[in-house]
């Protein structure tokens, strides 16, 4: 009976709400026979609303309540109370911060392998967050990524900020992007083109840029996501008279997503900072000629099969007519888009994941220093 616990970042009535119910997400080529999801919130979801996280795995839902800054010593105690009752075979934690502390020490007091995964370049997010308690978490991080038993990073690019934490064993598997779901002939089927852009709206991604970008041209944007920014964005379009031309549309569901990115042209994204960016890959697998900011890891992403720019509206605006005015390049680029994403499809993900988790369960180091020694293997 192989089992594992999960201490996810976010409650999991979040996935719920954002669509982001990916199938196998926590058991990948259904490894595990449980899974137990320990959640940081007083009340969950059923468990049957998130199944799909799950594959074929029995699935249970532990709600915890949140900790704060005077509980979380607690909710250490908690926890591991908790999860040795559960006996998993191995524990996944998501992020450096309180969850990933919880876990890397129940798995240190109870003999459990911890895998802690990360998903930003946190020294980049303080860079342009100036907000005091991202840096007062720093400690977590120091703490989590110097004792988890081994790091999951969903790009290179993270190695380096993990490194400088201490961690001392990382691998990469990049977020699971199945181009299955993506298979078709992408492109509008009404004049003007359209350029897609999905994201939340917050000031990370930047969606204003995008709007300045196509303003000045004979092309239609679509805008996929909510956010803070909503309400911003929808006085800017109305300010510069596009409101015929740009489309602001809530939350899609991942299951649906797929359908965006076929009745598109182009591909934008314009962002400050990233860990991954699985809309670009989600672009590429519809075969979509992407143009984006060149924040990294983006650049690691596209491999050479699209267009970087500076971040500036002006970049952008400059890439879209180049684009638009030759179909040529775009069937091009989106070619070399589809095939790139085809050789990091979700599966080979998912085989390299469960590799992970079967060292990690048979605790064998000098297996599990080899694969992290050849981390990049299937990422190259």
């Amino acid at each position: 009976m192989k089992r594992l616990a999960v201490i996810p970042a976010d409650p999991l009535y979040k996935y719920v709400a954002k669509g982001e119910l990916k199938p196998r997400y926590w058991n990948p080529g259904e490894f595990f026979d449980e899974i137990h999801v320990v959640s940081l919130c007083a009340d969950e979801v059923a468990p049957e609303q998130v199944q799909a996280l799950a594959g074929r795995a029995k699935l249970y839902i532990h709600p915890v309540g949140r900790p704060t800054p005077m509980t979380l010593a607690w909710y250490y105690r908690k926890v591991s109370r908790l999860i040795g009752n559960l006996a998993p075979s191995v524990i996944r934690a998501h992020g450096p911060w309180h969850s990933g502390s919880l876990g890397v020490h129940a798995g240190r007091r109870l003999g459990v392998p911890c895998l802690v995964s990360i998903h930003n370049e946190m020294d980049a997010t303080r860079s342009f967050d100036r907000r005091l308690l991202l840096r007062l978490v720093r400690p977590l991080e120091y703490y989590t990524l110097r004792h988890a038993s081994a790091v999951l990073c969903v790009s290179n690019y993270l190695h380096e900020y993990a490194s400088r934490y201490g961690a001392q064993r990382m691998i990469t598997v990049y977020n699971k992007v199945y181009p299955d779901q993506f298979a078709g002939q992408a492109g509008s089927e009404a004049a003007p083109l359209q350029v897609l852009a999905v994201m939340r709206l917050d000031p990370q991604k930047d969606p204003e840029c995008l709007i300045r970008a196509v303003a000045p041209l004979k092309l239609r944007l679509k805008l996929v996501g909510k956010g803070e920014l909503e309400g911003r964005l929808k006085r800017l379009v109305r300010e510069l008279g596009v409101e015929d031309r740009v489309e602001l549309i809530p939350m899609v569901p991942n299951s649906q997503i797929h359908t965006h990115y076929l009745g598109a042209d182009i591909f934008a994204m314009a962002t400050h900072y990233e860990g991954f960016c699985i809309p670009v890959l989600e672009a590429m697998a519809a075969g979509l000629p992407v143009v984006a900011s060149q924040t990294p890891p983006i650049p690691e992403i596209l491999g050479g099969a699209g267009l970087l720019v500076e971040h500036r509206p002006e970049a952008f605006t400059r890439a879209f007519a180049e684009l638009a005015a030759d179909p040529e390049r775009r069937s091009r680029l989106g070619a070399a888009a589809r095939e790139r994403a085809a050789s990091l499809d979700g599966r080979r993900m998912e085989d390299r994941e469960a590799e992970l988790y079967q060292v990690l369960i048979a605790k064998d180091r000098a297996a599990l220093e080899l694969l992290c020694a050849d981390a990049r293997r299937y990422v190259a």
